[in-house]
């Protein structure tokens, strides 16, 4: 994909609204489109879970518990929990994703399941009140929210007292990078600013999921760091029992320094420095 800087928003309800026209052409896109073959949705479909082994290992027997998984784009990790033993409800601002989420609810037979539209700053109201034993959420999500105060606060509320939260998401690292192309290969650089309070916001063509794919979007994403997440989470009633780092991750950002490591996971190919790409975190509500 070949991206560049594009205007910044004058607000964030204008970033989020852009946002929002992004992941709706994306949809079908990942759901049907040319991006299904990333999304592995055949072979999903046949029965392939999109959960990584320790997902399932740390997360522990989901058998009969609720779940609720915010931003959860076309459902596919959401359904696995259902695949998995949990009652699951999907939400997401996209009303695309959701109508491809419900689809493949209906496709596989998965009745007991929700597909919500919401923004995560509404689910409290949208949702009336109601608690889940396990919050799950990440994969490339928390970067698209500008206060993870109020995030977790509505993980707070959306929790029963004695539940988890359950995250997976890249590095503050890895976001802070880009590749540059010199003339004995590619390289990793230095290039965001992992304090700056305002959004990064870049116009580009194609998907992660499919770099060819006719689609011009602009996005805006706000950078993390590792403070910020657990002390939202910490002041907001979570006990923070499990951080672990990973040199794989869930997507293929630079293709030519990147390679599979497993289904659904890439690793940086032999010759290079390994670090973190990704990792997970279990919080349990006081």
């Amino acid at each position: 994909m070949s991206w560049r800087a594009a205007p910044p928003p004058a607000d964030d309800e204008e970033a989020i609204r852009e946002n929002l026209e992004s992941w709706d052409a994306l949809a079908h896109l990942h759901a049907q489109g040319s991006g299904a073959e990333f999304y592995r949705i055949e072979q999903w479909l046949a029965g392939e879970s999109k959960l990584a082994p320790w997902e399932i290992e740390e997360m522990g027997s989901v058998e009969g518990k609720t779940l609720l998984h915010m931003q959860c784009h076309i459902g596919t990790d959401t359904l696995s929990w259902a695949r998995e033993g949990a009652q699951v409800t999907g939400l997401d601002f996209s009303s695309n994703a959701i109508s491809e989420a419900q689809r493949f609810a209906n496709i596989l037979g998965i009745d007991d399941s929700r597909f919500i539209v919401s923004r995560v700053s509404d689910a409290i109201e949208v949702l009336e009140g109601e608690r889940f034993d396990i919050l799950y959420t990440g994969r490339g999500a928390l970067c698209w929210l500008p206060d993870l105060d109020e995030w977790a606060r509505v993980c707070a509320t959306l929790t029963k007292q004695g539940g988890v939260l359950y995250l997976e998401e890249s590095t503050p690292m890895l976001n802070a990078l880009d590749v540059e192309e010199e003339s004995d290969g590619s390289r990793l650089v230095l290039k965001y600013d992992l304090f700056n309070e305002g959004p990064v916001s870049e116009t580009g063509e194609g998907s992660y999921a499919s770099e060819e794919a006719d689609i011009e979007r602009t996005t805006h994403c706000w950078e993390f760091r590792y403070g910020t997440i657990m002390n939202a989470l910490i002041e907001n009633g979570f006990r923070i029992d499990l951080l672990n780092e990973r040199d794989e991750l869930f997507f293929d950002p630079w293709p030519e320094l990147f390679e599979p490591s497993q289904p659904n996971y890439w690793r940086l190919k032999k010759g290079h420095v390994a670090f973190p790409l990704s990792f997970t975190l279990k919080a349990s509500r006081l």
